[in-house]
């Protein structure tokens, strides 16, 4: 009610009270005027009056600063609730380099630096009211570390130690991507020990994380390897002819190959074959060799003599054994 006149009278001077109790009706805002009136009695005075003008003012609305957030990056907007009595204003209680782009909105943009937490206050006051405050935490993440899981690995063993980049942001995690049987020591350790299967390939997931920020990955392939089968080229061969069959033995472990470490004019015709074919020159001592190899593991090696003979000729002309 704004600038209204209240009434307020007396029978006679000598009854005036000393205080009088106004109280407005529920809701009322603005400006209100009581008049207090002093008559006469007898009649033989006027009346006198004297006004008083009241500002009543309403409490503010309750404050309400917002659910508390996570984001990535730099920049919320903030989530007050708009008042309908007062004015609001935000203030940083906590945190370092922020600011509110706008103060007095409910709804203002809020600038800080990444990786730090604040706490911010909506205040909203009328006064001579008190004022009604609330908190949010507005929590600001930096994106994680980019990944890096390391150079692939290749290991004569069943074990391997990782080579993950140890995160300055965020959180890691080893996982396995592909290969049975694998563990690791400590998936949150960058340079775990990882234990698996030999003769195994695994692809191992390095991940850092820093929610709600996209986490980074990368992939390493780990190859187990175990020693090779022991070679075994076979007996010595002497054949009457130019061409022999190998008699290597088949590798369980690795991956045979035959090679020629003395003799001219052989071949060997499937030199991944432990049964190959060997041509070479009648009359010409091969000592050939059978490697077994899984690398990176030591290859296994084993050589055979194959002496190859030529056919003896008895020539008989005018009686004359040649």
């Amino acid at each position: 009610v704004s600038n209204s006149t209240a009434q307020l009278s007396t029978a006679a001077a000598t009854t005036t009270p000393a205080s009088v109790t106004f109280t407005p009706n529920s809701g009322t805002a603005g400006t209100v005027t009581l008049r207090l009136t002093t008559n006469d009695p007898t009649g033989d005075c006027p009346s006198v009056f004297d006004d008083r003008v009241l500002t009543i003012v309403s409490q503010p609305t309750t404050a309400n600063a917002g659910a508390d957030q996570t984001v990535c990056g730099t920049s919320v907007t903030l989530a007050g609730n708009a008042p309908s009595s007062g004015t609001g204003s935000w203030s940083i209680i906590s945190g370092s380099g922020g600011s509110v782009t706008t103060p007095s909105s409910a709804t203002s943009g809020f600038t800080g630096v990444a990786g730090n937490t604040y706490t911010l206050r909506w205040t909203i006051s009328n006064s001579p009211c008190a004022a009604s405050s609330d908190d949010v935490v507005i929590t600001l993440r930096a994106n994680p570390t980019t990944s890096n899981a390391g150079a692939d690995q290749s290991v004569c063993a069943t074990s391997a130690t990782l080579a993950g980049n140890a995160p300055g942001v965020g959180t890691g995690a080893w996982s396995i991507i592909s290969g049975t049987g694998g563990s690791f020591t400590n998936a949150a350790l960058n340079n775990t020990a990882f234990s698996g299967t030999a003769n195994t390939s695994y692809t191992l997931r390095w991940t850092i994380s820093n929610a709600p920020c996209a986490a980074s990955t990368d992939d390493v392939v780990i190859n187990l390897r175990s020693n090779p089968t022991t070679s075994a080229a076979g007996a010595d061969q002497t054949i009457c002819g130019t061409g022999a069959t190998l008699a290597g033995n088949a590798p369980s472990v690795g991956a045979g190959t035959w090679s020629v470490i003395s003799g001219a004019g052989g071949a060997i015709t499937t030199p991944g074959s432990p049964t190959s074919p060997f041509t070479g020159v009648a009359g010409t001592n091969y000592t050939l060799r059978w490697t077994i190899a899984n690398a990176p593991c030591t290859a296994s090696t084993d050589d055979v003599v194959i002496s190859l003979k030529a056919l003896s000729l008895i020539h008989i002309s005018q009686g004359i054994v040649r």
